[in-house]
């Protein structure tokens, strides 16, 4: 009776046990089928604010960029499968779509006539400015759209000066060549036939004594004689060591820098034939041709009176990109008293201040 009392009691355990595990797997069945619905229902019925917490799914995003795709092809495509009301709301889509497009094409001569007033906003603000030519229109549009940053005056004083090109390019003939005010630069030029008038030959005791005789302009010579006497009153000393060149000497001169030194070298320090002021008989170089003459008694004298006397520093520190050269506080070029006032006090380079002030008198 024991043992099948025992039997009896195993067999319940067992039962009960079995029951248990099938009760355990159908609760996890009736869970993962509850999770399945879950999600089916989810994908069938999305929150309305689905799109910000989850992503899209694959079929959301093909739906999504076929909307925004403006490809013909594509949308006849998808337009087979999809149910009579989605193809009506497609329709409607790309009805407005279409019609958007066609209010852009509409418009698109407005923007153009947009453009157009810009632009001749831009010619009005360069007819402006008092120092344009009209000539130059088409420089200064160019050189602005290329420099937005630049107001209209600085366009055009840079376009006058020729900056808008490499230099030694754009050469023209150097206006009025016997008249104080010629300029003569990397984009003007002397012929090789021009010789200055009234040349004459500096006295002895205003040139430093190396054997050599030199030549100036009258008015220019006259002008530094006075200068010098000034100086020299005050304990300084400053003397003529360069004047007028031929054409001829300036050729030989530049081609023995260059082969000295190389062509883009050269042209920092030396002036291409036809191109030397000294050529017009108003440049001269004082005292020592060398940077130290900056440290100089001379030089600080010069610095505080030479306009006083019609001359000025030609090429000064930190104006390479205007001028052309390097920096030569020992070259100072003639210009009268009267212009050369207004240059200093300009605060210009004589580049600029004749771009500015004199330039408009000899082209338009």
């Amino acid at each position: 009776m024991r043992v099948n009392s025992r039997k009896d009691k195993i067999r319940k355990f067992m039962r009960s046990k079995y029951l248990m595990r099938r009760l355990i797997i159908i609760g996890v069945g009736l869970i993962l089928i509850y999770i399945l619905i879950s999600g089916l229902l989810k994908g069938l019925f999305p929150s309305k604010d689905s799109n910000t917490k989850y992503p899209l799914g694959e079929t959301e995003a093909s739906e999504i960029n076929s909307q925004e795709s403006t490809d013909q092809s594509e949308i006849n495509s998808e337009s087979t499968e999809i149910t009579n009301d989605q193809s009506d709301g497609q329709l409607t889509t790309e009805t407005q779509e279409s019609t958007s497009i066609g209010s852009e094409t509409q418009e698109q001569p407005n923007t153009n006539e947009t453009k157009s007033d810009t632009q001749g906003e831009n010619i009005m603000s360069f007819n402006s400015v008092a120092y344009s030519l009209s000539s130059y229109d088409a420089r200064y549009t160019a050189y602005s759209k290329a420099h937005p940053e630049l107001t209209a005056e600085q366009v055009v004083l840079r376009v006058n000066t020729n900056l808008d090109q490499e230099f030694y390019t754009n050469i023209t003939e150097a206006i009025d060549p016997n008249s104080i005010e010629v300029l003569c630069n990397k984009f003007y030029q002397l012929s090789s036939s021009f010789e200055p008038s009234e040349l004459v030959s500096v006295k002895d005791g205003y040139y430093v004594q190396d054997g050599k005789s030199y030549l100036l302009s009258q008015s220019a010579l006259s002008a530094f004689i006075e200068m010098s006497d000034a100086a020299k009153k005050e304990g300084v000393s400053i003397k003529i060591i360069s004047a007028y060149r031929t054409y001829s000497y300036q050729e030989n001169l530049y081609n023995k820098y260059t082969a000295n030194n190389g062509k883009a070298a050269a042209d920092r320090f030396s002036a291409r034939p036809g191109h030397s002021e000294h050529e017009t008989g108003f440049a001269i170089d004082i005292n020592d041709v060398a940077q130290a003459f900056e440290n100089t008694e001379a030089f600080q004298w010069l610095s505080k009176n030479s306009y006083k006397y019609g001359y000025i520093l030609r090429y000064p520190k930190g104006k390479e990109d205007t001028t052309g050269y390097m920096y030569e506080p020992w070259h100072y070029r003639y210009l009268g008293a009267d212009l050369a006032t207004k240059v200093q006090e300009s605060d210009l380079t004589y580049d600029e201040y004749y771009a500015k002030y004199l330039l408009k008198d000899h082209v338009d």
